[in-house]
């Protein structure tokens, strides 16, 4: 018994702390969003959410933090670094429709534009037509 409470504890005290890093990771990337989602944000803007993403990477094997990342890379005009994050991004979820999304648009003229155009048809074949299928 006497075992049994400092390793309750620990427990308790390990998942509390899991429960805040989620919060904060989830606040940054709603805030992260918001920036990228804006007409025109400022170079000051992307840069703080650029920041904000790094933070929220630790420990988040989402992918949606790095298609933010690539996000913001395309709204600071770094094409070839969003091409690079979004293609590991592919890799890593094949299956990731959002993923797949920005990849073409980031690809178009290419011919990695057009294999994500394919993997769009497939991944969503009743919503081809936005892609042109």
């Amino acid at each position: 018994m006497r075992v049994l409470r400092p390793a309750l504890l620990l427990v308790a005290v390990a998942a509390c702390a899991w429960f805040a890093l989620g919060v904060r990771q989830s606040h940054e990337v709603d805030g992260a969003t918001s920036v990228v989602s804006a007409a025109n944000p400022t170079a000051a803007q992307l840069r703080a959410a650029a920041a904000q993403l790094r933070s929220a990477s630790f420990l988040n094997p989402d992918r949606t933090v790095d298609i933010l990342r690539a996000r913001v890379a395309i709204k600071q005009h770094r094409l070839p670094q969003a091409r690079r994050i979004l293609a590991a991004a592919t890799r890593g979820e094949p299956e990731n429709l959002e993923a797949w999304i920005w990849f073409t648009g980031t690809n178009l003229g290419r011919p990695a534009g057009m294999l994500g155009r394919a993997r769009i048809i497939a991944l969503d074949p009743l919503d081809a037509r936005a892609v042109g299928g």
